[in-house]
């Protein structure tokens, strides 16, 4: 009888929370597409809040981050994806009005703050490599853009890049190898149970 309750509930809240997630994403698209035509600007001046136009960007942004909590909030909503949407259209709406090296290294920051998280938070030892090589991507990013708007005659931070691409390449192969070599004698690849350092 209790299977029969827990699996009628999981029906229930793997069906509402589609609903809500994409509800939740029509809101966000709409929000950011008014703001990228110019709309909520007009709007602003047409209530007399002309003076409110220059901090429009933190405006949506607060509006979006508020809209994801109570969507999030909502029974049975996919937290995963309404935080996914509010990360990408807040990061837009930040950086809309910047110049092309803030928006790389916006995106950068973002990037390197999600491979961090990945690699404290997981106890999967693959996960922790994808979420290094993520944070490695970041760098390269950021090297590219600045060898592209601050220094574009030479290729410096292309170089780098290319060196870092090299060394992620064979710190993925070795990191492989050793998760391999650790699950055929743990059959784990959970990092809490890599406790004991002998052959």
């Amino acid at each position: 009888m209790s299977d029969q309750v827990t699996n009628q509930v999981t029906k229930t809240s793997g069906k509402s929370s589609l609903p809500a997630s994409i509800a939740y994403a029509l809101v966000a698209i709409a929000i950011s597409t008014a703001f990228a035509s110019g709309h909520l600007a007009i709007w602003l001046q047409n209530f007399g809040l002309g003076n409110y136009a220059t901090y429009l960007e933190i405006l949506v942004f607060l509006v979006i981050v508020v809209l994801a909590a109570l969507a999030t909030a909502m029974p049975g909503a996919n937290r995963l994806t309404i935080i996914s949407i509010a990360a990408f259209t807040g990061f837009f709406a930040l950086t809309y009005n910047q110049e092309m090296l803030i928006k790389y290294l916006s995106l950068a920051a973002l990037l390197f703050s999600i491979g961090m998280y990945g690699m404290i938070v997981s106890r999967n030892a693959v996960r922790v490599l994808m979420s290094i090589e993520l944070m490695l991507n970041a760098v390269n990013l950021n090297l590219v853009a600045f060898a592209r708007y601050v220094d574009p005659v030479h290729v410096r931070g292309q170089v780098f890049a290319i060196f870092i691409l090299t060394v992620a390449a064979a710190e993925a192969a070795v990191g492989l190898a050793i998760v391999l070599a650790i699950y055929r004698n743990t059959t784990t690849v959970d990092m809490e149970k890599f406790n004991l350092l002998k052959w």
